[in-house]
């Protein structure tokens, strides 16, 4: 039978649901909700230094301040004797305590990983690591970077870019001329995009449904007319209490600690990105508001290892204003996913006979970085440089962070490539609903594990 839902949302609950004494026993043993990309992020001083160090080609050290670690063992410690709690409670459903095991699971890596980096135990920091998040994948590396190779190629075949872009694209191609894979592994195509699409512009699609009866200008769309907007998708769409706050930077994100979706102070932004920026983060609001809904509490948190089937789908949720891929494709920001998974992975050794330290791998993005930027300023070398760097320095301090310099990297941001590719993988197989089955909570789209369980607790349709 399959979930009957008021537009995207579950109806209300009638019944207590199947977990809920087992996850209030499980909030509690956390004694900290801190995230672990949280407690590794590095102060605003300490980041300016790091930046600085690596532009100078100096390995840094970004191992986590063993005062944000002091509370760590006894954090462990609660989870793992709540966890043998619940093995020895006979009371609690098999599939349940499974579940839960595996959440249970994945939180200790991650404490364990936070540790590892106070220690500056990096052969451990790399197995937790891992072990929550697997290694990066080599295929979708390669074909990141023959995507980069790719642009370096259409500079140096137009006659029109300035001779400054054409020895930028030529330092890039020598770079990865031994390292192309194919980046059509990388997009869906073109029946799956414009099926997908479809289904989220239908009428009980997600964008159908949020863009309902809003009205937006053509061409840029800043606070005075966005706010309203936003609260009205997220108040009257979606049935939340949540506000809308101010970030500390550029980032939009919602926080389910503060209630609140978080954009930047100040923004100005094409309507496309508008409608594809916010709504990637409101469809992690609606997992979490349709998990308190449905049979399952944990799918309101998140069963295990959810962030490269939550992350992916987001993503496409970012696409679907655009009519096609390639749209998408030219933006800024799916360069930015690129690169992410590039200097995780080269960071990560893959493909190499080892890691890459810290320097290594901003030396290596900022060759990149600077075939990009050259296009913008091409007759203004100093500001090319200084962009460049800082470009450079902000991504090596978010997919270093966690790592003492010599080695690896913090694996958490490769989710969002390799996610994007797995969801549409799973939509060219099983159709465009199953990109729209995974707002029904928190919970992998792509992991069979997943899907068996949930179906059997009836959040998600039996099999045929």
């Amino acid at each position: 039978m399959e979930p009957v839902r008021d537009g995207l949302l579950l109806p209300e609950r009638s019944e207590p649901q199947a977990d809920a004494d087992v996850f209030v026993a499980y909030r509690e043993a956390h004694l900290d909700s801190t995230e672990t990309y949280e407690a590794l992020k590095l102060p605003s001083d300490r980041k300016d230094a790091v930046i600085k160090q690596l532009s100078n080609g100096i390995d840094a050290d970004m191992t986590v301040s063993m005062d944000n670690t002091v509370d760590v063992t006894a954090r462990i410690d609660a989870l793992k004797t709540w966890k043998q709690k619940l093995i020895e409670d006979e009371s609690v459903d098999p599939l349940i305590k499974r579940l839960y095991r595996w959440r249970v699971n994945e939180d200790i890596a991650n404490l364990h990983m936070l540790e590892a980096s106070a220690n500056g135990d990096m052969r451990a920091f790399r197995r937790w690591n891992e072990f929550i998040y697997g290694k990066p994948d080599e295929a979708i590396y390669l074909a990141a970077l023959d995507w980069v190779a790719n642009d370096a190629d259409t500079i140096l075949g137009d006659e029109s870019q300035p001779e400054a872009a054409k020895k930028a694209a030529e330092r890039v191609k020598g770079l990865l001329q031994d390292k192309r894979g194919y980046r059509e592994l990388l997009y869906p195509g073109e029946e799956v995009f414009e099926s997908v699409r479809t289904q989220h512009y239908g009428e009980l699609g997600y964008l159908g449904t949020m863009m309902s009866g809003v009205e937006l200008p053509e061409g840029k769309v800043n606070n005075e007319v966005g706010d309203p907007v936003l609260l009205h998708w997220i108040q009257e769409k979606l049935g939340s209490d949540y506000t809308v706050k101010d970030a500390d930077g550029a980032t939009w994100s919602v926080s389910h600690s503060e209630g609140a979706l978080k954009r930047p102070a100040t923004y100005n932004m094409p309507v496309d990105r508008f409608i594809g920026l916010p709504l990637h983060e409101m469809r992690h609001l609606i997992e979490k508001v349709n998990g308190d809904r449905g049979p399952l509490a944990l799918a309101a948190a998140g069963l295990d290892r959810v962030e490269s089937g939550n992350e992916g789908r987001a993503v496409i949720t970012e696409q679907m204003p655009y009519e096609t891929f390639d749209e998408f494709g030219k933006l800024v920001r799916w360069r930015d996913i690129l690169r992410r998974h590039i200097a995780i992975s080269f960071a990560s050794g893959v493909g190499a006979h080892r890691p890459a330290t810290s320097s290594e791998t901003y030396a290596f993005m900022n060759v990149i970085d600077t075939m990009y930027q050259t296009r913008l300023t091409p007759d203004d070398p100093e500001a090319t440089t200084a962009k460049a760097a800082a470009k450079t320095g902000e991504l090596c301090a978010r997919v270093l962070k966690g790592t003492d310099g010599t080695g690896g990297a913090y694996l958490k941001d490769m989710v969002y490539l390799e996610g994007h590719v797995a969801n549409w993988l799973t939509a060219a197989q099983r159709g465009a609903d199953a990109v729209a089955e995974g707002d029904l909570g928190k919970f992998d789209i792509n992991n069979a594990r997943h899907i068996e369980a949930l179906q059997e607790l009836g959040l998600l349709p039996a099999p045929e």
